[in-house]
């Protein structure tokens, strides 16, 4: 059986959706994982399943924007993808900047937001992105990771369906907690 994550997007962010994890933990069981646990409270779950990780993205989207109401974009990837996009992080982590992994679902989308935040982040002295498996790398300084020319490439109307965006921090957290299981 295969360990998988689900990082929801949007929600418990400001005004997002607000969304209890037990109550995201319950939903997903109903949906027919198992050994379901939640990491914070930012919409990251991890469970065994399975299915084929596009049929679950299917089936949690669904049991999610029908359960909470809202409209559900999801990320769903094997466990081992999100270990292996922490371990190429490949930027030095620096004081006072966000260390970010950015998963795709469509190739083409990584390559032209790549491209995009490659010329966003132009004349930066510290941000930088990088490709990394099946995701991008992104460092930000803190403050400016919404505002930024970057950031902005994340939230475009083209690309917020196939992307979301985890601080490192939060991802060896996720892998911790499971491994402690």
């Amino acid at each position: 059986m295969s360990r998988r994550v689900a990082l929801l997007r949007g929600i418990n962010v400001g005004r997002a959706a607000r969304i209890a994890m037990s109550d995201l933990a319950a939903c997903t069981e109903a949906a027919g994982c198992t050994d379901v646990s939640t990491v914070l409270a930012t919409g990251n779950v991890v469970f065994t399943d399975p299915r084929p990780l596009d049929e679950l993205r299917g089936v949690l989207e669904a049991a999610y924007s029908e359960r909470f109401d809202y409209t559900a974009v999801v990320q769903v990837l094997d466990l081992c993808a999100v270990a292996a996009a922490v371990e190429s992080y490949p930027f030095e982590t620096l004081d006072q900047h966000h260390d970010y992994v950015v998963f795709s679902d469509d190739p083409a989308v990584t390559a032209r937001v790549l491209d995009e935040m490659t010329a966003a982040l132009d004349g930066s002295p510290t941000g930088a992105v990088a490709a990394g498996p099946d995701c991008l790398h992104w460092r930000m300084a803190k403050g400016e990771t919404l505002s930024s020319a970057a950031g902005k490439v994340l939230d475009g109307r083209e690309s917020k369906r196939h992307l979301t965006t985890r601080n490192i921090r939060t991802l060896r957290k996720l892998l911790a907690a499971d491994a402690d299981r």
